[in-house]
């Protein structure tokens, strides 16, 4: 079969007219010319990793090739071609069709299924990959459909024949569509997996294509060479650690190990030379670790996708950040660091899930700190596990703690088994790094030892509310005149909240004396290490994550504990965390007190805590099975991608905009919105996001008044005080009503 790589191909109507098939407006290329371009990327792809996607044989390659050829002919219909001769100003063709039919559908109806030699089942397939490589809201309609094809596609069919340089249907029937309604369904069993992943794979290059990208970026650039070039330049050794997940390659891995073991760099020995996409919770720690590779390593084959990565590319990047947020939102980047909810979405079936899901075939995938998701989120990852083994991807797990229930349902499902899957521990329980005591008390009582500690030490205080932050931030700013106090939380704006997370950072290098009054805000994502840590009650699993930004990088010494716990009336109990789980960890310390608590006894107490039976009746385990039920059990393609996005993020926050702030910024949003050059836009729009705060939705509507213009109209204006001070370092952030603050 002859595919060319530049047919401008005419054909004659009426006389000496001459007609193009287009494909796109914006840059006039021909269906031959994208048809092309998508081929080049169905070699890239084929020779960079078709030794990885070992679920993809020959034949599905074959039958990926022909879905390429035909994907797009359907294009060729009259109406379509007068939309793009209209919107790049040539003369309109003359029809008597006006149904507009999406293209997807009208190019099933010219494949030649009976000289293409192909299998009952292979049609299938090819119908399927064909007419739904883009979702629509809209069903196939028959009579439509067989309009265009009898009226209108049947008439140009030699030109078409011509310019594609391809054999056509001799007759162009719509019978198809019958079996076009009758969509895959995971009891296909083997059948919906290949579907999966040739619709996938030419969703991927289709995409790809359309942006003029390589569906693969930076093939040959390895990023286990630039990881040990960096250590030994530093003088690094490989650990224990580093030396397991290097030997093991070509398994799916599992690991449990301490802060400060070098977790990062042993994930990325283990990706080594493969395509891989590197997920973590927090957005500001995936900023963090992919500014470390790329700028401390010097691997640019780097890309980062979450909700703000435009922004922060654009602020970090000098020259080509848009190169590089194009090709991490098409997943051509050769390691993407990224959130959960961009690629890993996919047990919910949207329609167009199988994109996301096929890049995993030929890539690895590592979720950092499973254990700091809630537990409808853990059980989506799960199932994205399986769905991951399915289409031969594989993965790593590493973490400080691993919940038993969640290790427990990687078993019971065959996600982990001994052939494919190592495990391994790796804990210092050699140097000792905190001594508890429990207090039996509320935090509030603990605010004479706060202020005394800090005349001499940096304090650091962590509570589970705003609202409990702010009470303690004015307690201790009126009866401690001589104690630098500082706040910080998650109700400051934007650029307000980046600059207190800097701050903190800086006066903890400094080695100044002082308190800060945090919520677990700080728990992951800030690289801290405090003399002293006075803390709520929560979770084991997020109380260790605390006890982290305390004597992080060093041992302790003599008898004094260094971590205070409060165990009554805390804060953000049932709201924030389940009661029980708090009752439940209280219990499971209380052997701890004024006793050395090592990393050891920290990783068998969370296993112990997240044990099936502890966790009966708790709605941690309801919302987790809940969950789990769910995905398995959902019909593939009921909801669209946004629906998907809105379900997985629950979304319960909105982002607003004090009425002092806008009053401030009300001329940036107009020029924005007048703004024709592109880059001046994007610096504008950072400039007004920064400004936001995202709050819980029920607190929005007390007191919202409006919302911005679009494109803005996703943000309200808020009638609410904003207190902050920033060249005094003072102010408690966004304040509302106080029976209302219980968000966190």
């Amino acid at each position: 079969m002859k595919t060319g790589s530049s047919y401008f191909s005419i054909y004659r109507m009426g006389g000496n007219q001459t007609v193009m098939f287009y494909a796109k407006s914006e840059t006039k290329e021909t269906i031959r010319e994208h048809t092309d371009r998508l081929l080049d990327n169905w070699r890239l792809l084929k020779d960079s990793y078709g030794d990885r996607l070992i679920r993809v044989n020959e034949r599905m390659w074959e039958l990926l090739r022909l879905a390429i050829e035909y994907h797009d002919i359907g294009k060729a219909n009259t109406v379509f071609q007068n939309k793009i001769r209209r919107a790049i100003q040539e003369e309109l063709l003359e029809t008597d069709c006006d149904a507009n039919v999406p293209h997807n559908y009208l190019s099933v109806g010219l494949v030649p299924f009976d000289q293409l030699n192909l299998t009952k089942e292979e049609i299938r397939l090819l119908t399927h990959a064909i007419g739904y490589h883009h979702e629509r809201d809209k069903q196939p309609d028959k009579e439509a459909i067989r309009d265009i094809l009898e009226n209108d596609l049947q008439k140009q069919r030699e030109a078409i024949a011509h310019h594609m340089q391809l054999p056509l249907a001799e007759k162009l029937s719509f019978r198809f569509v019958d079996r076009l309604l009758k969509r895959y369904t995971i009891h296909d069993g083997k059948s919906f997996w290949d579907y999966v992943l040739v619709k996938g794979l030419l969703q991927r290059i289709d995409h790809a294509a359309s942006a003029h990208l390589p569906v693969e970026s930076d093939v040959h650039q390895d990023v286990g060479v630039y990881v040990r070039r960096y250590m030994e330049n530093k003088s690094f050794h490989l650990n224990d650690l580093q030396r397991f997940t290097e030997s093991h390659t070509h398994k799916n891995v599992i690991v449990i190990a301490q802060t400060g073991m070098g977790k990062t760099e042993s994930a990325l020995l283990w990706i080594d030379r493969d395509k891989a996409f590197f997920t973590l919770p927090l957005r500001v720690s995936i900023n963090a670790i992919y500014e470390r590779i790329r700028y401390q390593m010097g691997y640019e084959a780097a890309g980062l996708l979450h909700s703000t990565s435009a922004f922060y590319l654009a602020e970090r990047e000098e020259e080509n950040w848009e190169a590089i947020k194009q090709q991490s939102q098409q997943l051509s980047m050769k390691l993407l660091f990224t959130t959960v909810d961009q690629i890993l979405k996919f047990p919910f079936y949207y329609r167009g899930f199988e994109k996301e899901l096929a890049s995993m075939a030929n890539a690895k995938v590592v979720i950092d700190e499973i254990q700091a998701y809630d537990p409808k989120i853990a059980a989506m990852l799960i199932k994205s596990l399986e769905m991951i083994k399915k289409v031969g991807g594989r993965f790593m797990i590493m973490t400080a703690t691993l919940p038993t229930l969640y290790l427990d349902e990687l078993k019971r499902r065959s996600i982990i088994d001994e052939e494919d899957t190592v495990f391994g521990e790796f804990i210092d329980s050699q140097n000792h790094r905190h001594r508890i005591q429990l207090h039996d008390q509320e935090i509030t009582e603990g605010i004479e030892d706060f202020v005394r500690m800090a005349r001499s030490s940096q304090v650091l205080v962590i509570v589970n509310t705003v609202r409990r932050a702010m009470e303690l931030y004015e307690r201790l700013s009126e009866m401690a005149s001589d104690v630098p106090v500082h706040l910080l939380h998650s109700q400051f704006t934007q650029e307000d909240r980046q600059w207190l997370e800097r701050q903190i950072k800086e006066f903890n290098e400094a080695k100044t004396n002082g308190v800060w009054i945090t919520t677990q805000l700080v728990e992951a994502s800030i690289d801290i290490d405090f003399d002293y840590l006075f803390t709520e009650m929560s979770p084991l699993d997020s109380l260790f994550q605390r006890l982290g930004r305390c004597y992080r990088r060093r041992v302790i010494q003599g008898e004094q504990c260094n971590i205070h716990i409060f165990t009554q009336n805390v804060s953000g109990v049932p709201s924030v965390y389940d009661e029980h789980l708090v009752r439940e960890s209280i219990c499971l310390l209380k052997d701890y007190e004024g006793k050395i608590l090592d990393e050891r006894a920290k990783i068998e107490l969370v296993a112990k805590l997240y044990e099936r039976e502890r966790l009966k009746g708790t709605s941690f385990l309801r919302e987790f099975e809940d969950a789990l039920s769910m995905f398995d059990h959902l019909d593939p393609y009921e909801m669209s991608k946004k629906e998907a996005q809105r379900k997985l993020r629950d979304i319960q926050t909105v982002p607003i905009i004090p009425r002092r702030i806008y009053d401030e910024i009300a001329h940036v949003i107009d020029e924005c919105r007048r703004c024709r050059d592109w880059r001046e836009r994007i610096r504008l729009r950072m400039e007004i996001e920064k400004k936001t705060i995202s709050v819980h939705r029920f607190l929005a509507e007390k007191c919202v008044s409006e919302r911005l213009p679009k494109p803005f109209d996703h943000i309200y204006i808020a009638d609410v005080e904003y207190d902050f001070d920033r060249e005094m370092g003072k102010g408690t952030g966004i304040r509302f009503d106080a029976s209302l603050s219980v968000f966190y």
